[in-house]
Parts: structure tokens; sequence; C-alpha cells
């Protein structure tokens, strides 16, 4: 059979130019549909800054919105050349089941981030106890949180982790008390004791006047008597006052010839 340009013509107007039109009106959808994505990004992104909402929920937000306005247009566009996107939407949904069966503990971890990013128990920067692991909070992420140590070590803690069990943070109310224990030997005078003591705290400018520092009896023994000296400072300055609190204590009592031992005492 002879092909003739007729019929060449003729199939192109019939079969090509109705595909050629769908796929154009495809492609400028797409176009169009990924600029009004990305302006209502935009918008959001400024919604959400002037709230003041923390950077970690802002961008997980924004992944989610842009992961979902993505498939909106894609889903155009593929319904406009004439593909039956519902088997597609419908095999991805299977194939989206069968990876979170898969991935459930990554996924409870995912949730986890999402509720500690809303809740925010804690926030960049603020030194937490999670479990056996105390630190400063470097980063949260969705999946986990990084913590690094005083000695500069690096912790990464899954998140599902961290929503089921106590956070203690160090940080948020902005002061930190100090708990030391001091021995005296029996017969000492015991407000001669105290004054020194209440002396060595006044002098040093890190503790704060308010809440007053107390000093207290603690426990009387055959031998010794133990007194509680708690004042308070800031959290950034808890570890450095401590240890220097206890050295100037030891030269107040050397220097008054008593003898004394001093403690430092962690926080119940």
């Amino acid at each position: 059979m002879t092909i003739t340009l007729d019929d060449v013509v003729n199939w192109a107007d019939v079969y090509l130019l109705p595909i050629g039109i769908k796929i154009l009106f495809a492609v400028v959808i797409f176009l169009v549909g990924r600029w009004i994505s990305r302006m209502v990004l935009r918008a959001l992104d400024r919604v959400m800054d002037h709230s003041k909402m923390d950077i970690s929920l802002r961008k997980f937000l924004g992944d989610v919105a842009y992961a979902v306005l993505f498939c909106v247009v894609i889903i155009a566009a593929l319904d406009t050349v004439g593909i039956k996107t519902t088997a597609v939407v419908a095999v991805l949904g299977a194939a989206g089941l069968a990876v979170g069966l898969a991935l459930q503990g990554s996924l409870s971890n995912f949730a986890a981030g999402v509720m500690l990013i809303v809740l925010r128990p804690y926030k960049i920067t603020d030194v937490v106890v999670i479990g056996k692991y105390t630190g400063r909070v470097d980063a949260i992420k969705v999946f986990h949180t990084v913590l690094v140590t005083s000695d500069n070590r690096e912790i990464t803690i899954p998140n599902g982790q961290i929503i089921a069990a106590p956070i203690e943070n160090l940080t948020v109310l902005g002061r930190r008390r100090v708990d030391l224990i001091v021995s005296v030997a029996q017969g000492q005078n015991l407000a001669k004791v105290r004054d020194l003591l209440a002396g060595v705290i006044a002098a040093e400018e890190r503790f704060h006047r308010s809440p007053p520092p107390a000093i207290d009896v603690a426990e009387i023994t055959d031998t010794a008597v133990k007194l509680q000296v708690r004042p308070w400072t800031t959290c950034d300055d808890y570890a450095k006052v401590s240890s220097d609190a206890m050295e100037k204590i030891k030269a107040a009592m050397d220097a008054a010839g008593m003898k004394y031992a001093v403690a430092f005492q962690a926080a119940a």
C-alpha cells in the first residue's frame, strides 16, 4: 500500500495534533502550577516568619506544603494529557502503606519529632538531660535530636525515645541553685561557721541576692555537723561558680583554723 503525503497529513491531524495540544496544555499547567506553588510557599513562609514560629517547624511545614502542592500540580498535568491518575494514586498509596509498615520505627520518630517541634520542651542552645545524657541542644530534626556534651561529644537521640521519657531542661528557667555540703567537726561554733560561709557567698558576685542563699543544718553526728549551703546563680555560671565557691570556702576555713570537708551535691 502506498502512503501519500495526504495520508500523513490526515494522520497527523487526527492523532498527533490532539496529543500535541494536550501535551502543550499539560506543560503550561505544570509551569503555571509550579509558579503558583512557589508564590503560595513564599506567602506561607512570610506568615510563619511574622508569627515568630520556630525555624525548625517553619522548615518542616514548608517541606510538607511543597510536597503536597507539587503532587497536585503533577496530577493536574497528567489529567490534562489524558492519563488516568486514579490508578497511579492507588499504586502510590499501596506503595506508601508498604513502606510505612516497613519503617514503623522511623515513622514513630517522625511523629515524635513533629510533637517536639510543636510543643517545644527545649530549643536549640538549651542544656538538657535526656535519659543518661546531659548536653547542649545543637539541632532538632524531624527524626532525631543532636546534643553536644560538655566534653565535646555529639550524641544523636531518636525522637521516639525522647518523647516517651522525662526531659529535664536545665536552661529554660534562667537560674539554678548550687548545693554544697560543708561538714565541720563537733565542738565548732556554728554561728561563727555560718557567718564565715555567708561572707564567702556574699563576696561572690555571680551568686544572686534574691532569692537569698540558705545555710541550714542538714545532719548532726557524733563527730561532725553538716551544713547545706544553697545560693542561686545563672545557668551559664552554674558549673564554674560551684567549683570556685568550694575553693573560696576552703581558703576561708583554712584561715579560720577549722577542721572541715566540702562537697558538691547534685540536685535531686
